[in-house]
């Protein structure tokens, strides 16, 4: 795993992302820049706004995640 794979992760695990619950997100340089209902929708406009970037994407849990 890359260190910035690593980062994003911690990020990800710490960020307030309630307004995202139960949505799907794409994530670039530890921010959210896309949101929706649709995971293929969120990623293809954050392909749109960082074309020479691979955004992730995750889906914000309803219920507090726990990481072991």
């Amino acid at each position: 795993m890359r260190e910035e794979e690593r980062e994003e992760k911690k990020w990800f695990a710490r960020a307030d992302l309630s307004k995202y619950t139960g949505k799907y997100i794409a994530i670039e340089d530890n921010r959210v820049v896309s949101s929706g209902e649709n995971a293929k929708v969120v990623w293809r406009t954050a392909k749109e706004k960082f074309p020479d970037k691979t955004p992730s994407l995750a889906k914000v849990p309803r219920e507090e995640l726990l990481i072991l």
